[in-house]
Parts: C-alpha cells; sequence; structure tokens
C-alpha cells in the first residue's frame, strides 16, 4: 500500500477488541466475522494509558499478552491491522492537577487520557517500543484519534500539539518498522480547516496517509447539505480536505479511518443525534461505498462498527454496528457484503444507483466555514481517562472498554474509541454528552490494566456533528 497514491482501494471494519469485556475468545468471534464480511482490515484503538500505565521504558505485560493475541489472530485470518495509539498515562499527562490527584485512585476515569502528553518525545518512544515489537505484522499506526474533538485531546493549542505529536511519532514508527504505515489526521469529520492548520504547522512528509471520520448526520452520503460548511457532508467534505492536500502540493491518499450510521431509535430536530432505520442503514452502506469507489484518492474506508455495542437501543452511537447486540445480521452486513466486493475489484458504481454526485472540493475558500450546523471545536479538550501514578492497580481480570462521547457537535457526538484501559474512552453519544462530567459515568470504568472491572463500554466519542 504506497504512501503516494491509492492504487488499491479496501474496506474494513472497527472493532473494540481490546476492550476489558472482550476475552480472546470474543476476540476470535469478532475476528471471524470481520473476514466473513469480505473487508480486508479491521481498526482497533490501543492504549498507551495502558500499555504503559506504570511508567516509561517497559510495556505492562498483562496488556502486550492482549495484543499478542490481537496480532496473531488476525495474521491468521489475512487481515490487515490498522492500530490506533492513543491515550495518555496519568504519568506523562498534561491534565491539571486537580483531575490527576498524584496518579492516585482511578484517574483514568478523571478525563486524564485525553489530555496532550507532556512530552511528544515520550508517546514517539512508547509507539516505537511497541511498532517494533509487532513488526511487519501491523500494516498501519494511527496517531491518536480525532485531536480536532475536545473529547479525544486537549491542548491550549490543539492544532500545534498534534502536529508536534507526529512530527515526534513518524521517525519513531520508520524506524521501529520501516514498512508499517503511519496515518495522522483522525479527524473528527471533514474538518478541512483544521487540516489547514496542521499543514501550516509542517506536518506534510511526517505520514503516509492522512484519514478523517467523514460523518453526516442521518443525512444520506450523497446529500451535499450546501447550506452547511462541507465538513458536515461526507460527498462535500472528503473532497474539501483533499482539497486542502492538494493546494499544498501533498498527493498522498486518504483514508476514511470511521464512517458509519446508527440504527438508533433516537429522533429529534438536532438531526446529528438521530439514528436511521435498518433499511435505511443498509442503503447508506451501499450509497457510501459506491462513492467512495470514485475517490481514487481514498485508499482505505472503515465502517464504524462491526456490531453493536450495547443493547440500549436509543445509544447513538452504540448502534452503528452491521450486527445487532444479539449478534443477528442487521440488513447492513449483506449490503456492506455486496459493496466491499464491488469496492475491491474496482467495479463500477451499479446501474441502479445512478452516477451519483462526484463533487468537486468546494469552491471559494474551503478553510471559511459556513454558518450552519454545529461550530467546529476549536478549543483544547480538557479531560483524559488514563491510569494513575503512584503504585498501580493490580492488573484487572478485564480491561473496562472505553465509551464513546459525544463529538464536537457541541460535544453532542459519541467518541467512539474505546480501549480495554484507561486508552481510549467513549463517552455516550446518545445521551447527548449530558454533561461532560458524566463521562466516566458512561463509559465503563476502566482501570489502568484494562483487566480491573469493567463496568459498561466506553463507547467512542466521534458522533455525527452536523
Amino acid at each position: 500500500m504506497p504512501g503516494t497514491a491509492a492504487a488499491t482501494q479496501l474496506a474494513g471494519l472497527q472493532t473494540h477488541v481490546l476492550w476489558g469485556n472482550v476475552d480472546n475468545a470474543e476476540m476470535e468471534r469478532q475476528l471471524d466475522l470481520v473476514k466473513a464480511s469480505g473487508a480486508s482490515m479491521t481498526r482497533v484503538d490501543v492504549g498507551w494509558a495502558s500499555v504503559q500505565q506504570g511508567g516509561p521504558g517497559r510495556l505492562e505485560s498483562w496488556y502486550t499478552d492482549r495484543l499478542d493475541a490481537l496480532v496473531a489472530a488476525a495474521d491468521a485470518r489475512g487481515i490487515k491491522l490498522l492500530l490506533t495509539f492513543m491515550g495518555t498515562p496519568c504519568w506523562a499527562s498534561t491534565a491539571p492537577d486537580s483531575l490527576k490527584q498524584s496518579c492516585a485512585g482511578e484517574w483514568w476515569n478523571r478525563d486524564v487520557m485525553t489530555y496532550a502528553p507532556r512530552d511528544p518525545a515520550e508517546y514517539a518512544a512508547a509507539l516505537s517500543m511497541v511498532a517494533a515489537r509487532y513488526k511487519g505484522k501491523v500494516t498501519a499506526w494511527e496517531i491518536w484519534n480525532e485531536p480536532n474533538h475536545q473529547d479525544f485531546w486537549k491542548a491550549p493549542d490543539q492544532a500545534a500539539a498534534y502536529a508536534a505529536l507526529v512530527k515526534a511519532a513518524y521517525p519513531a514508527v520508520k524506524a521501529a518498522d520501516p514498512a508499517a504505515m503511519v496515518i495522522a489526521g483522525a479527524l473528527s469529520e471533514s474538518d478541512h480547516a483544521f487540516a489547514a492548520r496542521l499543514y501550516q504547522l509542517g506536518i506534510k512528509g511526517y505520514f503516509d496517509a492522512f484519514s478523517v471520520h467523514p460523518y453526516s448526520a442521518d443525512y444520506s452520503p450523497l446529500d451535499p447539505r450546501e447550506t452547511v460548511d462541507p465538513r458536515y457532508s461526507f460527498v462535500r467534505g472528503v473532497p474539501a480536505v483533499r482539497d486542502v492536500m492538494v493546494r499544498n502540493g501533498d498527493q498522498r491518499p486518504i483514508w476514511l479511518s470511521e464512517a458509519g450510521f446508527s440504527t438508533a431509535t433516537t429522533r429529534t430536530d438536532e438531526r446529528w443525534r438521530n439514528g436511521v432505520s435498518e433499511e435505511t442503514q443498509a442503503e447508506f452502506v451501499r450509497e457510501q461505498l459506491r462513492q467512495v469507489a470514485r475517490w481514487s484518492y481514498v485508499q482505505v474506508s472503515i465502517w464504524y462498527h462491526l456490531k453493536d455495542l450495547t443493547s440500549d437501543r436509543t445509544d447513538l452511537f452504540g448502534n452503528c454496528g452491521l450486527r445487532r447486540w444479539d449478534g443477528s445480521a442487521k440488513p447492513a452486513w449483506a449490503a456492506f457484503q455486496a459493496g466491499v466486493a464491488e469496492l475491491e475489484r474496482g467495479a463500477a458504481p451499479s446501474p441502479d444507483t445512478g452516477p451519483g454526485p462526484d463533487v468537486d472540493p468546494p469552491a471559494g475558500n474551503p478553510e471559511t466555514p459556513v454558518s450552519d450546523g454545529p461550530p467546529p471545536v476549536t478549543t483544547p479538550p480538557t479531560g483524559t481517562t488514563p491510569p494513575t501514578t503512584g503504585t498501580p492497580a493490580a492488573p484487572p481480570a478485564t480491561a473496562p472498554a472505553p465509551t464513546r462521547k459525544p463529538t464536537k457537535k457541541a460535544k453532542r457526538r459519541q467518541p467512539k474509541h474505546g480501549t480495554s484501559t484507561p486508552t481510549a474512552r467513549k463517552a455516550s453519544t446518545s445521551k447527548a454528552r449530558k454533561a461532560k462530567t458524566k463521562r466516566a459515568t458512561n463509559a465503563s470504568k476502566r482501570t489502568p490494566t484494562a483487566r480491573s472491572k469493567r463496568t459498561s463500554q466506553r463507547k467512542p466519542r466521534t458522533a455525527h456533528r452536523a
């Protein structure tokens, strides 16, 4: 998979198989489903806060045992891995003392992990150790998740802090595993303005592909939504980001490392909070994959998520799966299988959908947001969820699963990442993030060791924002 052009288009599925409530048997069942779906790749969140819970210079064996199992199981099935490395451990976090509290107690439930690290070199060193451990077995490492979203990345200047992280991480990964791809961006929605700022800060040349999460609320992926900023439209947003890259002389590919639609039963006037019917989800799967096939510069498209994360039908991001909580297939499962077959063999869009809007980049300055829709998040995120300093708790029997938090849309989107430990935390989106304070509540309490009791899964926080 070259870093300069999208010669081949691959489809993937997000899974949270490192969450504390997922044992190795369930991990293998989910990877069997990934294989059966036709997907070539799965995206999994890996927690820095878990893998180095106790401090720098070493890796926690209870967590690397889980990672070893994942890497071996994916390799046995021929599934490529995109691993998102995120979640600052307490000892490295810039979270305020009021949250860190000397890293005592369950610091991972106090929003500590979402703060940027005090030194990007510490993140790079940790990622280098993990990349070296799995040299030749991990296709790509993604630098954090949604650094433009305050629920995932808090810093006085989000873009500057993230650019520094990318610049430190890229050479570290390449030294450890030259063949592994480094994916930067992971932006909540198609945030072309944030992407433009990253280029101004000099990230060009420090990644092999740029990733975005082009959600579009409950609107069709083909709806241009011309009255709002392109970032809130799937079909206009991705070309807007591409335009930023091209204007900066960058021909590297784009990865859609998260995108999807929920079948939650919620219906409100705020459409970014809404789910769609199962039949509509299936239609949107078809439309989305056919549109991706028209973008030669999009190399990977990952659907969020393989399987529902909860039995609560009102939970927005908990119901994005192609399969229901009980494991049964939604209509979108068969639609995804058919769409993947089309995408990966380079088939032209089926005639029944028509040509579809092959939208050109927006006219004018794509960095100037249009006034409709949720405001872009530009303030540094505050809050993290990692382990504490001091004596780490004994490795939990099961690491708590992260829950999603509402995304930028006025923080209403739920996060989508979850890692089995203090790593990634997802607050629940469907609850429209009932108050930031309740992030830890919606998310399962994770112990630093991902083995501790896990109350409930944390949901990824990226939610549809427009």
